[in-house]
């Protein structure tokens, strides 16, 4: 006893890295009736030696007369009754002295580096002028001779040396610009610590996805010929099934794709010749080009007697084991931003028992789908399918054009409604291919693990 009838269509929806493999399994099961970054601190508050301001002095000065000291004169004895103090200490300049012995002091002075004030001769102050500076004043409001202190000379305060991380003089926002060079990330680097070495925030990975699939899915299928047979029996089933789909990469672009199906079809009227199906799946499936993908494979169909209402034919018997090997090629185009095509070829050798069965099967798929709405898409499917069977002699070419309507519930649900009409010719007279088909189809996808 041999059953026909034309396959149901579904459409499996995987939130997988292999977006393609859901027209493959579509296709492949149609075939053989199945269906804060942060910004570097602000600059501390600079040392008083790199300030511009006047540095004032907290600590008088005061000069000392020795007691075996005679004045000579009354001029002298009127500087020695009398203290001079540094009431502030001048600010300071660069050094503009007029003769080679200021210079000679001033360099002296900022070797050191454990005095604040230098003490030079009384012979050498004449010569050191600073140009800019205002006069000294003494307690009494009086000006002090010119050539200072009898016994101290004239004081002058040097600068403490300059640090070598000392920030040029100049105005804060000035030291930020010219005294330190930016660092690499664009931002000013720190006055102590200079740039850190800081990295930009990461994205967090995203979550990981799955590498094994549970598919549930229910069809519904009719056909005015649901047998093609010459004597046309108009008739409808009900499919539900589980499939265990798993692809994990072995490659770059390769992945080792498996898959086990189970299913129940039962008709509604001819409920003597229901039976359940069980699919085995494998290949190595390959990615060619950015739309392009291969695979090569090994498949298995088993057909098992669900009743005991045929003579002789208890429930549980298996009346189809088939074995093929198959090489398949996919494609997907854009067309346009809505407008997308896909087409699917299949070269499958099969190696049935019983043998009657056994054919090379040559199918050809191509799908055109409108993406109407981000959750609707409407297409047109044509199928072409010839069928040569290697141990008895009959070829079949048969031909399916069918409207259809794919909507999205939610991320892991599908639903798809398509009509359309089949039609062919074979070289077994009592084969016929022509009737009217509709089906529905519902499929929802679960990440296992």
């Amino acid at each position: 006893m041999q059953i026909r009838h034309s396959s149901t269509r579904r459409r499996l929806s995987l939130l997988s890295r292999l977006a393609i493999w859901q027209q493959i399994i579509v296709w492949s099961s149609l075939l053989l009736s199945s269906p804060a970054w942060s910004a570097p601190k602000p600059t501390a508050s600079i040392s008083g030696a790199v300030q511009p301001r006047p540095i004032a002095a907290q600590t008088a000065i005061a000069g000392t007369s020795s007691p075996s000291y005679r004045p000579q004169n009354s001029a002298l004895a009127t500087l020695r009754a009398r203290r001079y103090r540094a009431a502030a200490l001048l600010p300071l300049q660069p050094s503009q002295a007029t003769t080679t012995t200021a210079d000679t002091a001033a360099d002296t002075a900022a070797d050191s580096e454990t005095t604040s004030a230098s003490f030079i001769d009384p012979v050498s102050t004449q010569t050191i002028a600073q140009q800019s500076a205002p006069s000294v004043t003494q307690e009494d409001g009086s000006t002090p001779p010119a050539n200072g202190d009898p016994e101290l000379g004239v004081l002058r305060l040097q600068a403490p040396r300059r640090l070598p991380s000392a920030i040029p003089t100049g105005d804060l926002g000035g030291q930020r610009q010219s005294g330190l060079k930016q660092c690499a990330s664009g931002a000013q680097p720190d006055p102590e610590l200079g740039c850190l070495p800081l990295q930009p925030l990461q994205p967090p990975p995203p979550p990981r996805q799955p590498a094994v699939y549970l598919l549930a899915h229910v069809d519904y299928f009719r056909s005015s010929n649901v047998f093609s047979a010459i004597d046309p029996v108009d008739d409808g089933l009900v499919r539900p099934g589980l499939t265990l789909f798993t692809a994990p990469a072995i490659g770059q672009n390769t992945y080792f794709v498996a898959s086990v199906d189970g299913n129940l079809v039962r008709y509604n009227t001819q409920s003597q010749i229901d039976y359940n199906e069980l699919r085995f799946r494998a290949g190595i499936f390959q990615r060619l080009s950015p739309t392009m993908f291969g695979e090569i494979g090994w498949s298995n169909q088993q057909l098992f007697i669900a009743g005991s209402k045929l003579p002789g034919l208890p429930a549980g018997t298996r009346f189809l084991n088939d074995h093929g090997i198959r090489f398949e090629l996919s494609r997907r185009d854009q067309l346009s931003k809505r407008l997308s095509l896909n087409t699917f070829y299949q070269l499958r050798l099969s190696f049935a028992d019983p043998d009657s069965r056994s054919r090379l099967l040559n199918s050809f798929i191509a799908s055109f789908s409108y993406d109407y709405q981000p959750n609707l898409q409407i297409g047109l499917d044509y199928q072409f399918a010839l069928a040569n069977f290697t141990v008895v002699k009959r070829d079949d070419q048969y031909h399916q054009v069918a409207a259809r309507l794919t909507y999205t519930a939610f991320r892991n649900t599908q639903m798809n409604v398509f009509v359309g009409y089949s039609f062919g010719r074979s070289s077994d007279p009592t084969i016929a291919f022509n009737g009217l088909i509709l089906g529905v189809s519902l499929t929802v996808s679960l990440g296992l693990f």
